[in-house]
């Protein structure tokens, strides 16, 4: 096989077999094909329109042009992927003992050649637009190049036995059970190294389940309306897990995107994407399952339901490809859903809301995520992290945004309790107004929560959600609210 241009070779034979690396699984935790697609999409997000057609050239053709066609579009620098630690630790020894390094991929040359260069090997072999180098055809390779036994192998998946039967020894990534046998069964004297994560916690937390407390507010319709039956309350259950099924769904799309953001963002890097614990391909699937039976369970309860849904799923993704990148339409689509949980939840039960209900929502909606805004450019040097558009001195008019939006909502509110429909339904509508110095103080103290520390304490982050969910002020001003609606009833 003709070793691809792009790979460099110091041409020298070591005296000791040299140590071959695999990439995708292996030194990293991603998979570089996918990695490139997500980046192309990322930066182009109208890629998307011709992306199916490479993919049906790449059934036909063979998937080594598309990953040569991915690779020419964006580069992927590797201080943005997620090294093996373990890897790189044996990579470090067999070059300290005097052994050459090699990586060999069945990603394409032009993506590997890099990570060569970065870890220090004296080449490597890759595909190179006609020749997808995996198995079979990367195991001929590879004896081609250091025969037979010539060579110690460090490999992840099933296809990697083809090379292993032929290496002298055998190195497995953290290889499930049955496979390890198999490895043992080739080579007495196998190794195997811990891989990133791929753990059952690290897959249910890449869903982020803490994020589906916010489809709490499909139940909100109910309370305002003061619905006592049960059967409301199960039909709003049933689209709480519909949102939170095609809101996991989208989560996981936004950081498959976000991917090399996060990973130069000090919290965002631990995700078990960006961090590399979980495979992105089986990731993709799920996220995929989970819109899918989202939206049929959606359908299923109600039809209103489901076009809420539906219009959720739309506007979720035109953030993650484009709108987040854009100033201030960002924080609007935010809380434009919000807006949709609580607009869902009325449509599935059929009830009316209350139009000062609606608009107070979207501007206390509007307040937080401009609050999520202000977490993440407090302490930047220029931008917020994931590639938002924003500078760091635009944090003073994101901050008179966000006052000004809450200050609204609380107008909106005193509006609310003034009109004739609150009169009917409460028997002592007076108390409500203690709900304006309630939500005042609390948007106020989020609002000097997410501005430039004052001292070592700990402070709100760019998560309002996360933050408030673990702050023993925020909950003591969610009690008031209760009793102060007990009082009113």
């Amino acid at each position: 096989m003709r070793r691809e241009r792009n790979c460099r070779t110091t041409g020298e034979t070591p005296v000791e077999p040299p140590l071959v690396v695999d990439v995708d699984g292996s030194l990293i935790g991603g998979d570089l094909l996918i990695e490139g697609i997500a980046r192309l999409l990322s930066v182009s997000p109208l890629s998307l329109l011709a992306l199916p057609f490479w993919l049906a050239a790449a059934m036909v053709r063979g998937r080594s042009g598309l990953k040569r066609r991915i690779a020419e579009a964006v580069p992927l620098p590797p201080d943005t992927l997620a090294l093996n630690p373990a890897v790189l630790d044996e990579i470090a020894a067999a070059q300290a003992a005097g052994r050459s390094v090699w990586l060999a991929s069945a990603s394409d040359a032009r993506a590997v050649a890099p990570l060569a260069e970065t870890v220090g090997a004296a080449g490597c072999l890759a595909s190179d637009g006609r020749i997808n180098l995996a198995g079979e055809v990367k195991a001929a390779a590879l004896v081609a190049r250091f025969g037979e036994r010539g060579f110690d192998y460090i490999g992840n998946e099933r296809r990697d036995l083809a090379v292993w039967k032929r290496a002298r020894r055998a190195i497995g990534v953290g290889l499930a059970a049955r496979l390890a046998r198999k490895v043992r069964a080739l080579d007495g004297e196998a190794r195997f190294l811990p891989a990133l994560g791929d753990r059952p916690r690290d897959w249910f937390r890449a869903l982020r389940p803490h994020q589906w407390v916010k489809n709490v507010l499909v139940f909100v319709p109910l309370a305002a309306a003061h619905e006592t039956d049960a059967g409301p309350y199960l039909v709003a259950a049933g689209v709480f897990a519909a949102l939170s099924a095609v809101a996991s769904g989208t989560y996981l799309l936004n950081d498959l995107l976000d991917l090399p953001h996060d990973r130069e963002h000090p919290a965002k890097r631990h995700r078990p994407m960006a961090a590399g614990k979980v495979p992105l391909l089986p990731m993709i699937g799920i996220g995929a399952a989970l819109v899918a039976g989202g939206l049929a369970l959606a359908f299923y309860l109600s039809a209103a339901a489901g076009l809420w849904v539906l219009l959720y799923l739309a506007v979720a993704c035109a953030y993650s490809l484009s709108l987040k990148r854009q100033t201030f339409l960002d924080v609007v689509t935010l809380a434009m859903l919000y807006a949709v949980r609580v607009l869902a939840g009325a449509a599935a039960v059929s009830v009316a809301l209350s139009p000062w209900l609606t608009a107070f929502f979207l501007f206390l909606f509007l307040a937080l995520a401009i609050v999520k805004r202000q977490g993440e450019l407090r302490g930047s040097d220029r931008s917020a992290s994931g590639g938002r558009a924003y500078l760091a001195e635009d944090f003073p008019v994101m901050a008179a945004l966000g006052a000004a939006s809450g200050v609204a909502s609380v107008v909106i509110l005193t509006l609310y309790i003034q009109s004739p429909e609150t009169a009917e339904r409460y028997a002592r509508p007076e108390f409500l107004w203690l709900l304006c110095p309630l939500l005042l103080y609390w948007l106020g103290r989020m609002a000097l929560l997410a501005g430039p520390p004052r001292g070592p304490v700990d402070r709100n982050n760019d998560d309002p959600l996360s933050f408030t969910l673990r702050d023993r002020t925020s909950w003591l001003t969610g009690l008031g609210v209760l009793a102060t609606f007990a009082a009113a009833l």
